[in-house]
């Protein structure tokens, strides 16, 4: 028995000595890797004359982490930078390259959660305030040529190396001082200017110099912005700029503003809309510095829109239309739908549109062609019904304009065809 608890007891201590030995490694390669990222980023900040204001970093290698409690980085007149709660994550795999050559390369696999990102811009005087963010990147972005990029604006060096990005967010508010000009007040802006869902996801390949964005998806209860595209670049010697040599992808932009208030302003007594929705495809290559479109369909919507100008603006409209609109510096216009929708695939393309409003209801189709300079319609036909005597009035106007007499239908609506050069058109 007496043997039993000697063994025991041996097992007890070789046991804690050898906690007591990974401990005290650990702590030591914690407090290494802690001062080590520490001083990298004091390094950085030294070679791009940022001011270090405040930092505080904690290591703890057996959980494979690094803990950026709070980070304060600032460039006079330019950027104010805060970042607290940065929980960097590294492999097994790292920890012993950090071992061997005192390198996590961090700088070649990043993965962090990030509870807070604030971020000030001086010069533009805006804001981006980022929550409990995720921030993933494999490639190649050594400090030297980081700091190359920075402060030289040499872009070609990011060309050099295959990268991807994964970036989410919880939330992601926008905020600059000047909102209230666009008639918003505090409720309002928050609305529009507080996203609660961010998405980017996007790589470049070095070999083929293939930029995707796989996804960017920046969502709140009333705007919505999605797109995503592939595309090849180049880096320009000439303007030493990064350039589209050819882009392909498809976007969609979201706006409910039933729920929103806008206060009159300089612009507008009254403003109010229901909806508006744009989104399509693309396709487009840059050809001798000028964009080509392969493709390029196209969709609008307006729904339930109500503009009141100010008496300044409606002053100036009212000289702008000979006197017609706007009468008594007054002018106000209800559109309950607008929808405009084009396809085309080159070098051909058509449109439609639809307009119902209270100063006009319209409808336009429309066959182009585009392989020339100057696009060549084929066929399009207008079709139009004045709702006021006001905007008979300018009916009349665009008659004399044209010093041509458009005619009616049965249903009272003006019918103009036409065709042609865009800049020659010939009128039926």
């Amino acid at each position: 028995m007496k043997k039993f608890f000697k063994k025991i007891s041996t097992y007890l201590l070789l046991m804690l000595f050898v906690a007591a030995i990974i401990f005290a490694i650990n702590y030591y390669y914690g407090q290494k890797i802690a001062e080590d990222v520490k001083l990298e980023i004091t390094e950085i900040a030294e070679t791009n004359n940022y001011q270090l204001r405040f930092l505080e970093v904690e290591s703890n290698p057996l959980l494979q982490k690094i803990n950026i409690r709070d980070l304060n980085l600032t460039k006079a007149d330019e950027f104010n930078l805060i970042i607290n709660q940065a929980e960097v994550n590294f492999s097994w795999q790292q920890i012993l390259n950090y071992i061997r050559s005192q390198d996590l390369e961090l700088d070649k696999n990043l993965d962090s959660d990030i509870a807070q990102i604030n971020y000030s811009n001086l010069n533009d005087n805006y804001q981006i305030n980022i929550k409990e963010a995720k921030l993933k990147y494999q490639g190649n972005l050594p400090e030297e040529k980081l700091s190359e990029i920075i402060n030289e604006e040499n872009l070609q060096l990011l060309l050099e190396n295959d990268h991807q990005l994964d970036f989410t967010a919880a939330e992601l508010k926008y905020d600059f001082p000047y909102y209230r000009r666009y008639g918003l007040n505090d409720e309002e802006w928050n609305k529009l200017s507080t996203f609660n869902n961010f998405v980017l996801r996007t790589n470049y390949d070095q070999e083929t110099r293939a930029y995707n964005v796989e996804e960017f998806n920046l969502s709140s209860e009333v705007l919505k912005m999605i797109y995503n595209f592939d595309s090849v670049i180049n880096y320009e010697d000439e303007s030493q700029q990064i350039v589209f040599e050819e882009i392909s992808g498809k976007y969609d932009f979201l706006l409910t503003a039933e729920d929103l208030d806008f206060n009159a302003n300089t612009l507008y007594q009254d403003l109010e809309f229901k909806q508006i929705n744009f989104n399509g495809n693309f396709d487009l290559l840059n050809e001798e510095e000028r964009l080509k479109a392969n493709q390029l369909d196209f969709n609008l919507n307006l729904k339930e829109f109500k503009l009141v100008l100010t008496e300044i603006l409606a002053k100036e409209l009212n000289k702008n239309s000979f006197g017609i609109l706007a009468e008594n510096n007054q002018f106000e216009i209800l559109i309950n739908e607008f929808n405009y929708q084009q396809e085309y695939s080159y070098p051909n393309g058509s449109s439609s549109s639809e307009l119902d409003s209270s100063m006009l209801k319209a409808e336009f189709k429309a066959e182009y062609n585009y392989s020339q300079e100057i696009p060549y319609i084929s066929t399009a036909e207008l079709r139009y019904k004045p709702q006021t005597a006001k905007a008979e009035q300018l009916n009349s106007f665009l008659q004399l304009a044209l010093g041509e007499k458009i005619t009616k239908d049965e249903a009272g609506y003006y019918q103009l065809k036409f065709w042609g050069q865009i800049d020659d058109l010939n009128f039926e």
